[in-house]
């Protein structure tokens, strides 16, 4: 079953970079444990030990400057987003670009057929 971040609740990815936390055996993406560390209990972990307050204070600040300026990157890739709703082409561009595909192809068949001719030689000269 795969995972799900608490924090901004996606699916935690094969490929993703993520945390596990022991407490209560939470996974977490990597770029959500500042925000995790900041209110653990809001997440379902336990509240981490206190330290002195001046630099809990600077580390909170610290966070929610990174968190902000992930969260404008974010914006930014969404306005530069491109989403297709819609494609039109004419059935004859269509025709033409399926023969351009086909033929295009055509190398890629050689190659594949000239590497299952050497297996075919190494695995039939094992076998025969």
């Amino acid at each position: 079953m795969a995972a799900i971040c608490p924090v901004c609740n996606k699916k935690i990815g094969w490929s993703d970079e993520y945390f596990y936390i022991d407490d209560g055996g939470i996974e977490c993406h990597a770029y959500c444990m500042d925000e995790f560390n900041l209110n653990p209990e809001k997440y379902g972990g336990k509240k981490a030990i206190e330290k002195t307050e001046p630099l809990a204070e600077e580390e909170k600040e610290v966070a929610e400057q990174r968190n902000q300026r992930r969260k404008e990157q974010q914006q930014k890739i969404e306005d530069q987003s491109v989403h297709v709703k819609s494609f039109d082409m004419p059935f004859g561009d269509m025709v033409g670009f399926m023969v351009k595909w086909a033929l295009a192809s055509i190398p890629a068949f050689i190659i594949l057929a000239i590497i299952g001719a050497i297996f075919f030689a190494i695995f039939g000269s094992l076998f025969f």
